[in-house]
């Protein structure tokens, strides 16, 4: 049995999984994305092919080891065969991150328009639509960065850390500063999430990932699909369209 393996490397910690075809075997998050790390990760599984995404580093020592273990590695772009068509001007500008998130929604909700809602550092809202066509969306700042911008252009507002948990029952409104300000960081990007929903006109199922979508499911009242390995998900159905494809 050959395995395959995938690579998301974010703004601040790097995910890996390995896959038995469509089936995850095992995941991990590493800090620092490393060779050493692979390989520990790995261990002794025979990979038939590996896929990298990265929006931080080049990682070039990551990509170098991975030609040692399988020489079927490509780093994701929007350049390689793809499962879905992209429908956006600078397609070479899309970041990898989103393409494979969009790969995800594909095979999370097969022949349904998918709104895509990627909460991490930054936050993006991407469509994909029921024919499987990426038609665009929205960058806007994430959780962490918006309680920094607070304190960092204002001259009294405090720096705050997002709190452990959220509970849907406390009152929207904030009623001192550091509640106000953590309250409007969350209720702003999860009316966001409303709001878009409410524009599109086809019907439209909702997807959350990244790592701060725990703090804003609990907050929208409609249904939605909160999947942690969207990118993950993406990106082996990438690696599997290609290998059928060659």
């Amino acid at each position: 049995m050959a395995y395959f393996l995938t690579i998301d490397q974010g703004n601040s910690a790097a995910k890996l999984a390995l896959w038995e075809n469509d089936k995850a075997i095992s995941h991990t998050v590493i800090s620092q994305l490393t060779a050493a790390g692979v390989d520990v990760f790995v261990g002794d599984k025979p990979l038939r092919a590996a896929l990298y995404c990265s929006v931080a580093t080049e990682a070039q020592a990551v990509m170098d080891e991975l030609k040692t273990l399988t020489h079927n590695v490509t780093r994701l772009s929007a350049a390689i065969p793809l499962p879905l068509k992209i429908s956006y001007k600078s397609p070479c500008s899309l970041g990898a991150d989103r393409i494979a998130a969009a790969a995800g929604a594909m095979a999370v909700c097969p022949g349904e328009q998918v709104l895509v809602v990627d909460i991490g550092t930054a936050v993006t809202y991407d469509v994909v639509t029921a024919d499987g066509t990426f038609i665009g969306g929205n960058i806007a700042p994430g959780l962490k960065m918006r309680l920094d911008s607070l304190n960092r252009y204002t001259a009294r507002l405090p720096l705050l850390n997002l709190p452990d948990s959220v509970d849907s029952t406390e009152p929207m409104l904030g009623t001192d500063t550091s509640s106000a300000m953590i309250r409007g960081a969350l209720h702003g990007i999860a009316g966001a999430v409303s709001y878009y929903q409410s524009r599109l006109t086809a019907p439209t199922k909702v997807i959350l990932t990244g790592g701060d979508a725990r703090y804003i499911a609990p907050l929208c009242n409609f249904p939605l699909i909160v999947e942690e390995h969207l990118v993950d998900i993406g990106l082996n159905r990438i690696l599997l369209y290609n290998e059928e494809n060659k």
